[in-house]
């Protein structure tokens, strides 16, 4: 799936090309036609769309496709007054045609009036890479500290450089998620569907079957919605997807049957896949996660890896078990056992499902326990995008991941970025959270920080000693509050306010960290629960005893009467409440 291999595949099978935004290509022409263009650089990870990228500016610019198509690794044309040079992958270079480039990109754009301008696509290591077995100079070296900074910060105070970074890799994949399923699925090639013998006499092509549920039935259709939260929780917490794992993240949705070959339907496999009845294997939830592909293979793929991070399949809550395997017979959960399974004759109740039920049910001899468990995994993972949003809260949808506290940080999120007001509870679960995990107690404190340690800077799982309790509320001039990542994304933040004078001081919340504080909110023990976090958090703590410390010895309050000390030990009141318990230490 390289951007040249897709052009020569187009043209050798006639076919019209996927077209999907290019996210800075507006930006990137109406900087190349503006008076004083600048050189620009786009980054990002491998499959991306860098190359993408590239050769839809050399096609808006006049450049002729056909010499583009040649292949060479340096391309020229004439913009105006002056040449633009586009690389479109930096490691194709030689050490010293790379070498001689970046020289000349090191002169270049330091000079408002220079006649050649660059456009460079690189993968981040390459690029730094490239950058240090350069020639050493100080235009180079001057290059390089730009490049570093843009790609940290996003922006450099060396306003003499003019040069521009874009970063694929910071486009939320969440929205080009849905962008791809509507290009996938509207593309014209779809009419040779029309007059289909699999599709006639009210036979259901699995092909088809998925197309259509990937489209959805409207704005209220949950599949799509469940789908990019996954991916948005992902890159959340470091997994990017780059539109080459979407484009085969959708496709393996489309095709994916374990019986077919090598996991993906043709149309000429489907008639054999409808008449052995397993159609029911061809579910678009299950092709999610690439459970039409060996195991070996699917666990070696990263795009799945990623998604099958979450656990959904194997992880469910006692309500959702009991309406699958029981909800046939039990009254209480008729309605929904109706609207939820019987519903859906294509991958609910199937009759491969059904009887595997009923057989495990009463428990005979044929019946095949591993062979049911197999197709009860495959209906949590249907339930997950299927299920109205009218009964997330009944079934508790996100217990069907490990991520249980996975709605909540998404809900934070959203009302964070709408300036709305947050999710009550949401905050105090935070603080009561890192209460416990600074003390080593189960504390309840939840209107104020209880600021704890052992004695020393010293990760300590247990700290008795009271530092100082820190108002949640505003008051004082001292506030605890989730705010919107400062570094940008969709990341939260928990971030404690000490005084106007002082510098606030912040932790991001990744979807991990927030469960991880959820988690030991509701009583998980926390070094056993995760260690990183873990480590985490008691960085964070020490951070605040340091500011803390400097606060004190600004204001001269870490001076005491001679000759005595006072320890303030942590108490824990009937109600869980942590209160100091004053003891004066005389030397």
């Amino acid at each position: 799936m390289y951007d040249e291999s897709i052009q020569r595949a187009l043209k050798r099978h006639k076919i019209k090309p996927i077209v999907l935004p290019a996210q800075f290509l507006d930006f990137l022409l109406s900087s190349f036609r503006s008076e004083r263009p600048v050189s620009q650089i786009i980054t990002g990870t491998a499959g991306d769309g860098k190359t993408y990228h590239c050769r839809e500016v050399w096609k808006e610019l006049g450049g002729d496709e056909a010499t583009w198509n040649r292949g060479a690794k340096i391309q020229r044309l004439s913009v105006g007054a002056r040449t633009l040079v586009i690389v479109k992958d930096l490691s194709e270079l030689r050490d010293d045609e790379s070498a001689e480039l970046i020289e000349a990109v090191a002169r270049d754009v330091v000079d408002p009036d220079a006649s050649t301008v660059y456009l460079l696509a690189a993968n981040h290591g390459q690029l730094l890479e490239k950058l240090k077995t350069a020639p050493d100079t100080s235009e180079v070296r001057r290059l390089a500290r730009v490049v570093e900074d843009l790609l940290v910060t996003g922006a450099s105070d060396d306003e003499g450089v003019f040069l521009k970074l874009s970063d694929l890799s910071r486009a939320p994949a969440a929205q080009m998620t849905a962008e791809i399923i509507d290009a996938i699925t509207g593309h014209e090639g779809w009419a040779g569907c029309d007059g289909c013998p699999a599709v006639s006499e009210g036979s259901v092509c699995p092909i088809l079957e998925n197309r259509r549920r990937l489209i959805g039935d409207g704005a209220h259709d949950p599949f799509r919605r469940r789908l990019t939260a996954l991916i948005e929780l992902s890159e959340r917490n470091g997994g990017h997807f780059p539109v080459r794992q979407l484009l085969a993240l959708i496709s393996n949705s489309l095709l994916g049957h374990p019986e077919a070959r090598d996991g993906l339907m043709s149309c000429n496999e489907v008639p054999a896949i409808q008449k052995s009845g397993r159609g029911d294997q061809a579910s678009v939830y299950r092709n999610i996660f690439g459970e039409n592909l060996k195991p070996s293979r699917a666990e070696k793929t990263e795009l799945f890896k990623k998604l099958n991070m979450f656990g959904i399949g194997s992880e469910t809550s006692n309500r959702v078990d009991t309406l699958l395997v029981y909800g046939a017979d039990d009254p209480a959960y008729k309605e929904a056992y109706e609207r939820l399974v019987l519903r859906d004759a294509m991958y609910g109740a199937t009759p491969f499902y059904t009887q595997g039920q009923r057989a495990y049910l009463e428990g005979g001899e044929g019946a095949d326990r591993a062979q049911f468990l197999t197709a009860l995994k495959s209906q949590r993972q249907r339930l997950f995008f299927t299920m109205p949003d009218d009964q997330i809260g009944a079934y508790d949808l996100w217990d069907l991941t490990v991520f249980r506290y996975a709605g909540l940080y998404l809900d934070v999120a959203a009302k964070l970025r709408a300036a709305q007001p947050l999710p009550r509870g949401a905050l105090a679960m935070i603080v009561r959270g890192l209460n416990r995990v600074f003390t080593g107690m189960l504390v309840q404190n939840q209107d104020e920080l209880v600021l704890a340690t052992s004695g020393s800077y010293s990760q300590s799982k247990r700290s008795p000693l009271l530092d100082e309790l820190i108002s949640v509320p505003r008051q004082g001039g001292e506030e605890v509050t989730l705010v919107p990542n400062p570094k940008g994304g969709f990341d939260i933040a928990v971030r404690l306010y000490r005084s106007e004078t002082t510098a606030p001081v912040s932790l991001e919340l990744s979807p991990t960290r927030f469960e991880f504080l959820g988690r030991v909110a509701e009583g998980a023990l926390p070094s056993s629960f995760s260690l990183e976090c873990h480590e985490d958090l008691l960085a964070f703590k020490a951070r605040l005893l340091r500011e803390t410390e400097n606060r004190r010895r600004l204001d001269g309050d870490e001076q005491g009467a001679a000759g005595e000390l006072v320890l303030r030990f942590i108490e824990l009141s009937s109600d869980g409440r942590a209160t100091p318990r004053r003891v004066m230490v005389r030397a």
